[in-house]
């Protein structure tokens, strides 16, 4: 079992400052300290068995019989995260699995991928470009959080739950496309100052569209 300290350790300053900047606000629901990985497990990253392979990923196991990528030892700069390690199907991106990896350019996701962790990506500073693909449901806080060269984001219909900072920090930002209607803004991160050039395109009755009005974001319609 790999030392997690620096993972804990994390885990506990994002916590104490999202409890600092949210003071006052209204929750997202649920207990955000805990990852849910499938829908019938929720599990916490740091108090997990982590696994090796033969391949550059470490992994946690689900009750479900799936994993969730805790952790790379590559230094690939274009990245295609496998459907499946050592037999077993990837479900979620675990929380801090590709923190500060400066490393990464571009990502790309699979199929079957249902949560991208706190942190996931967080000050990956050389990503371009992220896939999120159409079985994700949950993008869990700073997830992308400081991706500073980060331009271009589109979250599929199939995200319900977009947490707070995930996109903090993220000042190249040009597009970021919601296909959700229903997805609420939940102090994501964004900045009018920090990304001038932020563009939000969407539905025109989504919830994003009403809240990126009140906010003086551009938007731009989805073809």
């Amino acid at each position: 079992m790999r030392n997690l300290t620096r993972k804990q350790l994390w885990a506990a300053l994002l916590t104490a400052a999202t409890l600092f900047a949210m003071t006052g606000c209204s929750g997202i629901g649920g207990d955000t300290n805990s990852t849910s990985y499938t829908e019938s497990t929720i599990g916490i990253v740091d108090t997990t068995e982590e696994y090796s392979s033969e391949t550059p990923f470490l992994y946690i196991k689900n009750d479900d019989g799936t994993i969730a990528i805790s952790g790379y030892t590559g230094s690939d700069a274009v990245l295609e995260v496998p459907a499946t390690v050592d037999g077993f199907q990837v479900t979620a991106i675990g929380d801090h699995a590709f923190e500060a990896n400066w490393d990464l350019e571009e990502v790309t996701l699979p199929e079957g991928i249902t949560y991208i962790g706190e942190s996931a990506f967080m000050d990956c500073g050389s990503l371009r470009s992220v896939n999120i693909p159409e079985t994700v449901g949950t993008i869990r806080r700073a997830a992308f959080a400081s991706c500073s060269v980060l331009d271009n984001v589109t979250v599929p219909a199939g995200v319900k739950v977009i947490m707070e900072e995930a996109f903090s920090g993220c000042a190249s930002m040009k597009n970021l496309t919601v296909v959700s209607d229903s997805v609420v803004y939940e102090n994501w991160g964004l900045d009018s100052e920090m990304m001038p050039e932020l563009v939000i395109t969407c539905s025109d009755s989504s919830q994003i569209a009403a809240w990126a009005a009140e906010n003086g974001f551009a938007t731009a319609a989805l073809s």
